[in-house]
């Protein structure tokens, strides 16, 4: 078996053939080629067979698995075939700036010690009733003023903006249960064993389709309203706030949607 990869980038798709292509192209403009990507398909279309037949390398991995549809147990086979020293989740309507494994790379070079990193990314707004969607709006999300510790009561850290040493995954997995939140649940889950580390330059790209209504991953009834209140008590109970300020932040918090429960259940 050849050497490893320094990064493994796994994508979970669901029929989106011209946004993979996208996610994909974008990696294949890397300035840092020292990857294997992993495509994780729970559902799968001539257009997405064509899209990974055309840009998928020898090194690179293509996977159909049946089950329940969704990111979660699509996620957990891609950490199971991944082989990187570093795994980056990539979802299929994302992308990566030409620079950002470059950049990521120096630092984890140059910071031996990490074992989980997380950057700033650019947030670009698009209209996907196009097949090319055309950029409406781009925004740079700076986090490295966020205090990490706030993690705990709410996540303000994109999927496709952290770097997991593979040390770090060991024995963690994605909930196929969660209705929503479940990155926010895996990332606390990792976080047991290291806090995530902010380093700049990161050039993470999250794409969001805010004109047309139900695009969106997330934007069911069943990932809103009463669904995500569930699933952040659900979160909370299994991974407990570590002080007492961040237990009376997370009471405050289900305070405003009307909750009000005792510090302690936090």
């Amino acid at each position: 078996m050849s050497r490893p990869p320094f990064f493994s980038i796994i994508t979970a798709t669901h029929l989106r053939p011209a946004l993979l292509a996208r996610n994909l192209r974008s990696l294949r403009a890397q300035t840092f080629q020292d990857f294997e990507v992993i495509i994780v398909a729970d559902a799968l279309d001539g257009g997405t067979a064509a899209i990974c037949a055309e840009l998928l390398r020898e090194q690179d991995v293509f996977i159909k698995r049946g089950g329940r549809p969704g990111p979660a147990e699509s996620r957990n086979l891609g950490m199971g075939h991944a082989r990187g020293e570093w795994v980056v989740f990539l979802d299929d309507d994302d992308a990566f700036a030409p620079e950002h494994l470059q950049r990521a790379h120096a630092h984890i070079v140059s910071h031996p010690d990490a074992r989980l990193l997380y950057s700033d990314y650019d947030v670009l707004t698009e209209d996907r009733s196009n097949d090319l969607p055309p950029t409406l709006s781009r925004n740079r999300v700076n986090l490295g003023g966020q205090r990490v510790e706030s993690l705990h009561v709410k996540n303000f850290i994109p999927n496709n903006a952290l770097l997991f040493h593979r040390l770090v995954l060991e024995g963690c997995s994605v909930d196929p249960h969660l209705e929503s939140l479940e990155d926010w649940d895996f990332l606390l889950s990792v976080c047991q064993k290291a806090m995530p580390q902010h380093y700049d330059g990161g050039g993470a790209i999250v794409h969001k389709d805010f004109v047309n209504p139900g695009t969106r991953r997330g934007s069911s009834t069943a990932a809103n309203d009463n669904t995500v209140i569930v699933d952040f008590l659900h979160t909370y109970r299994r991974w407990r706030a570590p002080t007492p300020e961040l237990q009376a932040q997370r009471q405050q918090l289900m305070q405003s949607v009307g909750l009000d429960l005792p510090v302690a259940w936090f």
